[in-house]
């Protein structure tokens, strides 16, 4: 194209129209890459910087995970859970019943309870000691002192415990108390616990077997039959 022809057309264009030869304006940050590296070199480019560009990593803060929660005893079920004939039960003499308690974790454990009874009152407590953690009956259902039968007492060491609110009043762990659970009598005659989460239905572990059948229990060196797990 001859610059007469170029010219010419120059004249026809629109007032204010660019050229058509014009390249489209573009701002120096626009241009810029998005992020990473290229984009950081860039920008320090861009900025007048000389010299060598060098690009560090920032160290990682290391990442801790929370600690593993230990799995707890599942919060009360708001149930009422039968277990016993009030008259199963004789003045001055307990029961035990192996249970299978509900954990945070979803598990079942073995949980084993006793329910004495003294007088007309009947109360329920873990079959626990609390010294050495060992079961309380130093014979089949026997967990009342021989002599007088007036208070709870533990066959492994001797320790005594007030029947009514488990507080132990001589032995080895004077001043504690066993664990107690929500008991009573409902119109039915029947022993209920309350204020637990259990299954009653869920066999007994880690013992193999019919749960229906008595079971030889150990603790440490007694000999003991557990009580048939009877319930309403």
């Amino acid at each position: 194209m001859s610059d007469q022809s170029a010219s010419n057309e120059a004249s026809n264009a629109p007032a204010g129209a660019a050229p058509a030869s014009a390249e489209p304006s573009q701002s120096p940050t626009e241009a810029l890459p998005k992020g990473g590296c290229a984009g950081a070199h860039a920008a320090w480019v861009q900025g007048g910087q000389r010299g060598q560009f060098v690009m560090r990593a920032m160290p990682v803060p290391e990442i801790v995970p929370p600690p593993p929660v230990a799995a707890t005893p599942s919060p009360p079920s708001g149930e009422l859970y039968g277990i016993c004939n009030k008259r199963e039960i004789r003045d001055r003499m307990g029961k035990s019943f192996p249970l299978m308690r509900r954990w945070t974790d979803g598990k079942l454990r073995p949980w084993d309870v006793f329910i004495a009874r003294f007088g007309k009152e009947y109360h329920a407590y873990v079959n626990e000691c609390p010294h050495q953690h060992v079961r309380l009956d130093w014979e089949k259902n026997n967990f009342f002192e021989p002599n007088y039968l007036k208070l709870l007492m533990c066959g492994k060491h001797g320790s005594q415990f007030d029947p009514e609110t488990g507080v132990c009043i001589s032995g080895p762990c004077k001043g504690a108390q066993l664990e107690k659970i929500v008991c009573f009598v409902d119109d039915e005659d029947d022993v209920v616990l309350a204020g637990i989460n259990i299954d009653l239905e869920a066999e007994i572990g880690p013992a193999a077997g019919d749960p229906s059948v008595d079971e030889v229990l150990e603790n440490n060196g007694f000999k003991l039959q557990s009580t048939k797990r009877e319930f309403l």
